[in-house]
């Protein structure tokens, strides 16, 4: 029987990308920081689960200075890398389900934003907007459930339309048009 682990050595799957936290230098680092710069994909999920399992070894030094290089059109960003700088620096953190919502596993992104529908938490909706382009299907139509009973709100009402022309989906299509009908 073989258990989780066993295949460490793996030459035969290329997508085996462990790297020991020892071997993470600067120039990974920086990689990884640049990624949250972008618009949410795989890289980004990756990136910020991975900038939270460093911990202090991300130089908060850099991550002021993006914080400061964004502009207005990206606050939600700049409260996500404030939120790993206190996180790193084990600082009380006030979004507790953020390494849900960005977590490299569209189930726990899922999961989380039908915890926050469920409790109505308003507080997560400018961290959930960006979802709206997330890759996987269930993950757009959890945010889009939920942002759906905030639609009065003239951000989240605007954020849905422009949506609904780059909806792929045809099933998630119809029934985003229905919000607006």
């Amino acid at each position: 029987m073989k258990n989780l682990g066993d295949d460490i050595n793996n030459t035969d799957n290329p997508n085996w990308d462990v790297i020991e936290v020892s071997k993470v230098n600067d120039k990974i680092i920086m990689k990884l920081l640049s990624y949250l710069k972008y618009d949410v994909s795989e890289k980004f999920f990756i990136s910020f689960e991975s900038l939270l399992k460093l911990g202090n070894r991300v130089p908060e030094a850099t991550i002021r200075n993006i914080v400061e290089e964004l502009d207005q059109s990206h606050d939600f960003k700049k409260e996500l890398f404030q939120f790993i700088l206190n996180f790193i620096n084990n600082e009380a953190v006030e979004y507790h389900l953020l390494p849900q919502i960005y977590s490299p596993d569209f189930i726990v992104r899922a999961r989380a934003i039908m915890k926050i529908k469920e409790n109505d938490d308003v507080r997560y909706i400018k961290f959930l907007l960006p979802l709206l382009d997330d890759p996987d299907d269930s993950v757009r139509w959890s945010v889009i459930k939920f942002l759906s009973k905030h639609n009065k709100n003239p951000i989240i009402y605007s954020e849905l339309k422009n949506h609904l022309s780059k909806e792929l989906n045809p099933i998630i299509y119809d029934n985003l048009k229905e919000i607006f009908e």
